[in-house]
């Protein structure tokens, strides 16, 4: 999905059409799945991540409808979740077997690996096409939700709106990211990760307004995004094996594998700080400013 915000061609009906396009693209996605399921649901959801970035960039203009619809796509987001999830969990179980540092460590986690595979792939059919139709039918209903979307009457205003959104993405960064330390609990983790990847959206969506720089940032942000994306995914696998350890081996199996889980967890999370605080020395109101003058000048 290529939706971008252009000052100088954006009107009300392209971005609606535009929104639309991407519904219907995931839509058909979802509907004939012509690489798989697990790509199917994957390239939806980052749809759906990009499409919740576009109304949280906008809301100031009418707040009540972009809540609206960023609550419907977040709930399709959530019908794909399950999943998307188990194919996460099997893919980063082999990314953890690529990083193994010894042959006992590579037995066990290869055990690991092909048991996640084996519950990934052991997912109803039936279950996932219900869930999937659950989604389209709420993609549906997010089409016509998008035939209210409309923008301010001027530039001027567009681009404050704009640079608003710009500007409260940036503080929610900082803020999630302050209190942060490599001991900190899961959830504060993917709270910057969602802060994260809302402002890499925003850099695709702005790209028109300064193409090489928002280009050479989405760079950092993604390096960023893979990293956090990995923690992320090992502090599921950690979640799961205390609800089903029957994947997982033995009690002693267990134990060491959660050692290797912490240890690639810390790697992680300290990269993500080091990362993150590049990220976001950039001034909010400043960033901002600069927006407002390329929406204006464009």
């Amino acid at each position: 999905m290529a939706l971008r915000l252009d000052p100088t061609t954006l009107t009300d009906a392209k971005l609606r059409a535009g929104v639309g396009k991407a519904l219907t693209e995931m839509i058909t996605g979802l509907t004939d799945q012509p690489q798989g399921q697990h790509i199917a649901i994957h390239e939806a959801r980052k749809t759906l991540k990009r499409l919740r970035a576009l109304y949280r960039l906008i809301a100031d203009g009418d707040k009540h409808f972009c809540e609206r619809e960023s609550a419907r796509l977040r709930d399709v987001a959530r019908h794909l979740a399950s999943g998307r999830e188990a194919a996460a969990f099997a893919e980063t179980a082999r990314w953890l077997v690529s990083q193994a540092r010894s042959a006992d460590e590579t037995a066990l986690v290869t055990r690991i690996a092909t048991a996640l595979e084996a519950r990934r792939d052991a997912l109803s059919d039936a279950d996932v096409a219900q869930q999937i139709a659950l989604a389209v039918g709420d993609c549906q209903a997010a089409m016509e939700g998008a035939g209210e979307l409309s923008l301010p009457d001027s530039r001027k205003k567009m681009a404050r709106r704009v640079a608003g959104g710009w500007q409260r993405a940036l503080r929610q960064g900082r803020r999630a990211l302050s209190p942060l330390t490599v001991d900190a609990d899961a959830d504060a983790f993917h709270e910057l990760r969602k802060c994260i990847q809302r402002l890499n959206a925003y850099h695709d969506l702005l790209r028109p307004l300064w193409p090489q720089a928002m280009i050479a940032r989405q760079d950092k942000l993604r390096d960023l995004i893979d990293t956090l994306g990995r923690e992320n995914d090992l502090a599921g696998i950690a979640a799961l094996m205390g609800r089903e350890p029957q994947h997982f081996g033995e009690a002693i199996e267990q134990v060491v594998f959660q050692r290797i889980l912490a240890k690639r967890r810390q790697a992680l999370r300290l990269a993500a700080l080091q990362q993150a605080a590049k990220v976001y020395a950039t001034d909010p109101q400043e960033d901002a400013s600069r927006i407002e003058v390329l929406w204006r000048a464009a």
